[in-house]
């Protein structure tokens, strides 16, 4: 059995989703004993996993800086420095899951010398993220290409996020883990709808993510039976604010299993990303596949170009970012015809027999990757 190293810089890889999903998998379903986190410790104690109950190595390599600090940007290279030394500790038969450019690259270019195969998990494209000068960006997003083309896989949430080819495309799509939505079910059966009419909020809940507009939206509809689930980390003064509305109900931060059963209560997720940032207009939200597969609605914002299959497919509600006045028209249309909010619900249970579960995606990955290795014997 293989070596698993997952190099990310984040604290714990129960706190991100795609991560959490692959950790079980690879424990879970495949076997593997020996994962690894090669991380960044953003908050003091905040590398502890609280998610898991199998034990995963831990190798904090970073620390400080914590989110959206003047100098977490520079802290991203010294990142990549420090990232590409410690890849040297790693084996020829060890395979190195590499979460976003500043981890790839400089794994990528250890793997020259070691042998060990990188896959790029590019949950994020790195050059759409910040802003550098026109040089940097242009030298960056030549670096991401060439990364692209000198990995095993490089491991993307969607293409269209993309201005170039690779043969090591491989499309993981932010889809729940079966085995996570069994066990919402279960817990779900112990919760209580507290509306008529109830919308999800989840995840981060910070400036950017719609939360000016949620809060907005709960005031026009302070009259009708109308509750929002609020589920994630306050992270701006708006979250802060909306929380304490008396129609909100704040479950704080949950595991993955007990925020999708919040979603069996709920008639549409909220999905906002505020276009000012590229990577926002391609948002490859987790939560558009959960809705699909718990079979609600999403409301999205018209600006995400990848949200283009929710439109096309009847899945939601799409307005434009800062319409809180379209927004507002839209909800109370589906709160006065429960049967248009129900063709939504009945689309989203279609949609969900051709979207493959993320266990299932996966599978077909570490096919690929055994499959090359024994040619290649």
């Amino acid at each position: 059995m293989k070596n698993i190293k997952i190099v990310a810089p984040l604290s714990s890889l129960s706190e991100r989703t795609r991560l959490y999903k692959l950790t079980l998998f690879l424990h879970d379903t495949l076997g593997y004993k020996n994962i690894k986190h090669v991380g960044w410790e953003r908050i003091p104690g905040e590398s502890e996993e609280k998610r898991f109950d199998f034990k995963i190595e831990k190798k904090i390599i970073l620390k400080g800086g914590g989110y959206g600090t003047r100098k977490v940007k520079g802290l991203y290279f010294l990142w990549l420095i420090k990232t590409f030394f410690y890849c040297f500790k790693f084996g020829k038969n060890d395979i190195v899951w590499a979460l976003g450019f500043e981890s790839a690259f400089p794994a990528m270019l250890a793997s020259k010398i070691k042998g060990f195969k990188v896959v790029f998990d590019d949950a994020d494209r790195f050059s759409m993220i910040f802003k550098f000068p026109s040089l940097i960006e242009k030298i960056i997003r030549f670096l991401e290409k060439r990364t692209s083309r000198n990995v095993h896989f490089h491991v993307v949430p969607g293409s269209e996020r993309y201005n170039f080819e690779s043969k090591k495309f491989y499309v993981l799509k932010n889809t729940p883990s079966e085995s996570q939505i069994e066990k919402a079910k279960e817990i779900s059966k112990n919760l209580e709808k507290p509306a008529n009419f109830v919308i999800n909020i989840n995840g981060w809940l910070g400036a950017g993510r719609g939360m000016n507009e949620a809060l907005q939206l709960v005031n026009s509809l302070d009259n009708d039976d109308i509750k929002i689930l609020l589920i994630g980390k306050l992270d701006c003064d708006a979250a802060d604010e909306l929380a304490k509305h008396k129609n909100v109900l704040y479950r704080g931060k949950l595991s993955n299993a007990e925020t999708l059963a919040n979603y069996f209560l709920s008639d549409l997720v909220l999905t906002y990303y505020d276009p000012k940032l590229e990577i926002n207009q391609y948002a490859e939200s987790n939560k558009w596949g959960d809705a699909i597969k718990t079979g609600i609605g999403i409301i999205v914002n018209e600006e995400v170009k990848s949200a283009k299959f929710i439109k096309e497919n009847n899945l939601g509600v799409i307005v434009p970012y800062n319409d809180i006045d379209a927004l507002v028209k839209e909800i109370k249309n589906l709160f006065a015809n429960p049967s248009k909010l129900s063709e939504l619900k009945e689309n989203a249970r279609q949609y969900s027999n051709i979207m493959p579960f993320y266990e299932d995606q996966l599978i077909q990955l570490f096919k690929k990757i055994n499959n090359e290795e024994e040619e290649a014997r």
